[in-house]
């Protein structure tokens, strides 16, 4: 057992959480209001429109322990299991749920499969379906396929397309989790350059071409997936410490806590567990089911990435090397 890299698959899920809790009290919020009511946010604590405790996560965290324990349970990834579990959580109250993501889940409650209840979502929403929930919850994927990025591209489009169908919340998806095997097997300096090489979607494409010149004063915190994306790798690649990214995600204002988790996926999986400030840890809602679920996906992923084959197209019809 690689000790390093097991750390690093732990803090990236532990990331992911930290960023949603640390996010989740002032989500909605624009950066001039934070820093009026609260200075600069450095601190978990309770509160926001959802009404959470300290340490208390969104539908982000929600929906990325059913991809985790879904690869947990089945030993692999299963995206009609994956549906099964959403629309379970979907109905025990689904807290924090975005509307792509609760038409969606409507459509598979209504008995839609889950290769078309995006596309279902993505019609009634008249072609809106680009929002950032798609990258809130994928990370698992890139641990499990960390070292085989022709399925992961594959599986992050699918993992997608349950909710969001729009090719660039599907490859955001992919551009994330190939960003996080990048960062798990210590490579930072050329991130980006390594990234857009394997992404299809020119939007997609294009976003991540400009986050290197892009400043502080350029970023957009909306709920548009390039948006978020672009934010939380800005924030990751322009600091130093695991608290500084986050810290500087989380303050930007707008949708906060999922650039918080995405941050914190990112950071997570470059400084490992040890380096997320224990006082983030302790208090964090389910946090050793957590650490759990990404040391049981380390193992899964040690010894099936030889044995699984690669795969083709997606079942959606969104093929890897389609550009739409």
């Amino acid at each position: 057992m690689d000790r390093f890299t097991l750390e690093r698959y732990r803090g990236c899920l532990v990331g992911l959480a930290v960023g949603d809790a640390l996010g989740a009290p002032v989500e909605g919020m624009g950066r001039e209001e934070i820093a009026r009511r609260y200075g600069r946010v450095r601190e978990l604590f309770s509160g926001g429109w959802l009404g959470l405790g300290a340490g208390e996560w969104t539908d982000d965290t929600a929906m990325m322990l059913c991809i985790a324990r879904s690869i947990v349970e089945k030993g692999r990834f299963d995206p009609e299991d994956i549906a099964l579990k959403f629309l379970g959580w979907f109905r025990a109250g689904a807290l924090g749920i975005g509307r792509t993501t609760w038409v969606a889940l409507e459509a598979l409650r209504g008995g839609a499969s889950w290769q078309d209840a995006g596309r279902i979502a993505h019609q009634r929403l008249g072609g809106l379906s680009a929002g950032n929930g798609s990258i809130m919850r994928c990370a698992p994927i890139a641990l499990l396929d960390a070292k085989n990025h022709e399925r992961l591209i594959k599986e992050s489009i699918d993992s997608s397309l349950i909710t969001h169908w729009d090719p660039r919340a599907c490859w955001g998806a992919v551009a994330l989790n190939l960003a996080i095997t990048q960062l798990l097997y210590r490579d930072k300096a050329t991130l980006i350059d390594k990234v857009v090489t394997k992404i299809k979607q020119p939007d997609v494409r294009g976003a991540l071409e400009k986050v290197e010149k892009m400043r502080m004063a350029d970023l957009v915190p909306s709920g548009f997936v390039l948006d978020t994306l672009q934010a939380a790798l800005w924030c990751f690649l322009n600091t130093s410490s695991f608290e500084d990214a986050l810290v500087s995600a989380v303050n930007l204002g707008g949708d906060t806590d999922t650039i918080g988790a995405v941050c914190g996926a990112l950071s997570g999986a470059w400084y490992g567990l040890e380096k997320i400030p224990s006082r983030w840890q302790q208090p964090l809602a389910g946090r050793l089911e957590v650490i759990e679920l990404a040391t049981k996906i380390y193992e899964l992923a040690q010894s099936t990435s030889s044995a699984r084959g690669a795969s083709g197209k997606s079942e959606s019809g969104h093929r890897a090397e389609s550009s739409r």
